[in-house]
This record gives C-alpha cells, structure tokens and sequence, in this order.
C-alpha cells in the first residue's frame, strides 16, 4: 500500500512539474517564436472576439471545407487583441477572407468591388492619441491597374506604368517625372518640396484660429526666417488621468526637436479648467523646406492659440474645433473626402461645402449632421474646398490638409492610392507601392501584414507564471459602413499572427557580451 502511495505521489509531482514546466516555457518562449491561430470555430484565450460586435455578424458557412462560424465584418473599423507572455519585435499577421463579390449571398457586386477597394490592418503604437501602423492586406486599385499596366516587381516594390518609360525601379527612382504624375501607396519616396514664389509674412498672427480639442499635426514652410510658433492650452479635467503636453518638431521625417508640460497636478475629473499655460517653439538657422508640428496630448487638452510668423499651417487629415462658442467658421481643404461629427447636441448642423476661389471646380454640397456620434461624409471633387460651419465643438477629418486660411494651405504628400484617387483626371502616369498581391485559395483570398513591434503598445498582463501582456490590433476597411443599407462585407475565415522576438540563448549571450 504504501509503494502504491508512494508512487501516486511522485506521478501528481510529474504532473505538476509537467504543468509548472510548460508554463514557465510558455512565459520564457526560449526559441523566441510562436504562432497564434484562431479560426472562429471555438472559444479562442489568445487572440479575442473582433469588436464592436456591431460592426460583426456571425455566419455560417455551408461548404464543407470550411469552418462552421465564420465573422463578417460589416463596418469599419474592427480591433482584436492578442495576448503574449512576453514582448516580441514583429509580428506576422495573415488574414484568411473573402468579399461579397466572391459568396453567393452578394447582392451588388458592382457597388462592393466599388467602395471596397483596400483593406489595411495595424497594431497600436501610441495609446495616448490612439494610432496604429497600418500595413496593406489588399489594393484592388493596384490589383487592377497590374493587369493592363506595365509592372516591375523586385522584392515587395512595385512600379505601375501607364506607358512603359523605366526598365528598372533605381532607373526611376534616379530620373522621377513630376511628382503630379506619382501616386504612392505604402511607399515613403524621398523628394525635396520646395515652394516657387515663397514670402514671408514677417508679422505674428493666429491665421484666423479657431480653438482646438485633442491631439492634432500640421505642416509649415520656413525659407530664410526663424521657425516662431507660441502655443496656449488649457486642461479640461474631464478625465483622471495624467494629461502631459508634448509638442515635437519634425523635418525629413526625423525628430529634431521637442518642447514638454507635466501635467496641471489636477488628478480629479473636476471639470475644472486650469489656467492657460504656454509653449514656444522657436528655432534659427533651419534649412529651407517642410517641417511638421506634432501635438500628442489625450483630449482633455485644449490648444486656446496658435501665434506664428509662419505663412504655410496646415493641420493633417483631422482636427477637432473645441467648444469655444465660436460661430460662422471658414476652413478650406485639398480633401476629397470629407468627415464631419460632434458629440454635443447642440452642435447639430449642416455644414456648408462650396469651392474655393482658387479651385476651378464650381461644386457644391453640404454636410448634415443630424445626430450625435455618428459620422456623417461626403466626396468631393473640386481641388480645394471651403467648408462654412455655423458653430464649433465639430471633428472634421479626410485624407488631405484643413488651415482656416486658403493661403496656408500646404500638402508635401504625394498622392495616396485609394478609394479617392482618379487616376485619369488626377494625371497619374506612375504608382510606386510596397505592396504584396494577395494569394487565392478555393475562393479565399490569403494575404499577411508584417508589423513591427518594438514600438507598438503593449498593455501589461497579470504578474503570474504565464500571464501575458497584449497587443491591440486593427482591421481598416475605408468605405464599408454598417449603417448604409448596403450589401457589402468582408467575411474572415481565420485570423494567424505569427511573432518573432529574441530568443532565451540570444538574450543570455547578449547580456554575457
């Protein structure tokens, strides 16, 4: 009896050896790798449900060969999170799908192969102003033009061509064209913007500012003169955390400076507004060309003012004008798309669109936002558009530049290849992209973004043996809404994130060097 005991103990310690073993290698991962899969068929503890559930429908699929539930996305975005016992340096993710155009079910065809033409997926790298890398999953419009055009490949980097010119990508890359005939897609192509005719203004002045809410970037142009910007802001406290002010400087894409406020030490969500606290950001001796401001504050910051000497101040792709009490507002804008919402009642309106003096485009439309939360959009064709809004407390955003002067307006990108993009009356010859097409498979489409995660937010996990950290990840699909009564959607068979990171023998010669 008692060798029988005896044994049973030593075999539950085996087990528990076994269990505390396989945690501890699950949390070390000496190889450095691991793979994640989850294809909807069951409860799935590492990568979690896509939300907001909704923007998801659950569905079925009758073939068998496929997985018995399945997620349609209907709305744009979607995130997930993928919890990891450790940190890792990239990940590798791959997306089994398909669109209404390749099911049955699909009742328009032509308006999803229309208003579906990219799908982009991320991982969050700044939790303060919510931003994730995208990388491309799919470019129908590449996918597109790579059938009639001339395609060069060489490594992940293509070159389109309208009329064949370039034998090689350096050969184009050594003589480009006009840079109004590019259009980019996942490229960064390095070209000096310089502007003809540039004068200075040489007096300060707020260019006509309307308070701003939030986190928000814009370009300025500097030529023989001092870079002089003063910033004004005022905390909220609508929320109890920390609310820190960082303003950088960027040129050629690098930091080259940077200004920082602590936080007003209000920790309570008082409603409590602080008095104004300036920043100045003044350089000497700056090269000529572009330079881009960054604010990186939540929203409980208010920018009051902005005084500068700079001519050009043009905000990128967003900003949100604060409720000031501000009415009769003029913005202008090179969006072709243009979003507009508000999360106070009072500030329902219908925004003015009408062209500007100096587009030749004579359109005219307007924006009605007639319910709070909900984004409200429209397209528009004119080259430069003004924007009338009869009250503030309003988030605009598009794919372009915003400055509440026409003369400010100033936009350094080449174009980008999406849904808004026309490629004839554009004049687009050339489209340089870092692009992989998509693999078909029995009528799925197979396609992988590779992130890098050294710099993506990691939100920490449970101090326990296997307790894991996660990564938030997100899904873009510009163009499909779940509110627009039509049948367009994206149908996921199987979500695989493969990660990579230093490996326990790298780490232990690392640390023995």
């Amino acid at each position: 009896m008692k060798n029988w005991i005896i044994k049973l103990r030593i075999f539950l310690c085996l087990i528990l050896a076994g269990i505390v073993g396989w945690l501890l290698y699950m949390a070390v991962l000496p190889s450095g790798k691991i793979i994640y899969i989850n294809d909807f068929s069951k409860y799935n503890y590492f990568i979690s449900k896509l939300s907001p559930k909704e923007r998801i429908v659950e569905t079925q699929s009758v073939e068998t060969h496929c997985n018995a539930s399945l997620r349609r996305i209907i709305g744009d975005p979607v995130y997930f999170s993928l919890r990891a016992p450790r940190k890792f340096n990239k990940a590798k993710l791959i997306l089994k799908y398909r669109q209404c155009r390749d099911a049955l079910q699909c009742v328009s065809t032509l308006q999803c192969v229309s208003t579906l033409p990219v799908i982009e997926a991320g991982v969050l790298v700044d939790k303060t102003i919510w931003r994730y890398d995208l990388q491309p999953i799919e470019n129908k419009i590449i996918n597109d033009l790579a059938m009639v055009w001339s395609v060069i490949d060489e490594n992940g980097i293509m070159l389109l061509q309208r009329e064949k010119k370039y034998n090689s990508i350096d050969e184009f890359l050594n003589d480009l064209p006009n840079r109004n005939e590019i259009a980019l897609y996942n490229y960064d192509l390095k070209q000096e913007f310089l502007l003809e005719n540039y004068a200075q203004i040489g007096i300060v002045g707020t260019q006509n500012f309307v308070s701003l809410r939030g986190p928000y970037q814009f370009y300025t142009y500097i030529k023989d003169e001092n870079l002089d910007f003063v910033f004004l802001f005022q905390d909220l406290n609508k929320n109890k955390d920390s609310d820190p002010i960082d303003l950088h400087l960027y040129y050629d894409n690098q930091m080259i400076d940077s200004r920082h406020l602590d936080d007003d030490g209000i920790a309570q969500d008082n409603n409590e507004i602080t008095v104004e606290r300036e920043i100045e950001l003044k350089l000497a001796n700056l090269p000529e060309g572009i330079y881009k401001i960054e604010l990186r504050v939540n929203d409980d910051i208010v920018t009051k003012s902005i005084t500068t000497k700079q001519q050009k101040m043009a905000f990128i792709n967003k900003l949100w004008l604060a409720d000031s009490g501000n009415s009769d507002i003029n913005l202008y804008t090179d969006s072709k798309l243009i979003n507009a919402q508000t999360v106070n009642p009072s500030s329902l309106q219908t925004v003015k669109i009408t062209s500007s003096a100096l587009s030749a485009a004579a359109a005219l439309s307007a924006i009605n936002i007639e319910q709070t939360y909900k984004q409200f959009s429209v397209i528009v064709s004119s080259s430069i558009t003004k924007l009338t809004l009869e009250k503030d407390d309003v988030i605009l955003s598009g794919n372009g530049v915003f400055s509440f002067n026409e003369n400010s307006l100033i936009n350094p990108d080449f174009k980008k290849v999406d849904s808004y993009l026309d490629i004839d009356n554009d004049g687009i010859n050339y489209i340089l992209a870092e692009y992989n097409l998509p693999e078909e498979d029995d009528g799925w489409k197979i396609a992988f973004a590779e992130l890098d995660l050294t710099q993506a937010y990691r939100e920490n996990g449970p101090r326990l043996i296997g307790g894991a950290g996660k990564y938030s990840f997100l899904i873009s699909i510009p163009g499909l809404r779940a509110d627009d009564k039509i049948d367009d959607w994206v149908e996921l068979g199987e979500i695989r994130v493969e990660l990579e990171g230093v490996s326990l023998y790298d780490k232990i010669f690392k640390n023995f060097k």
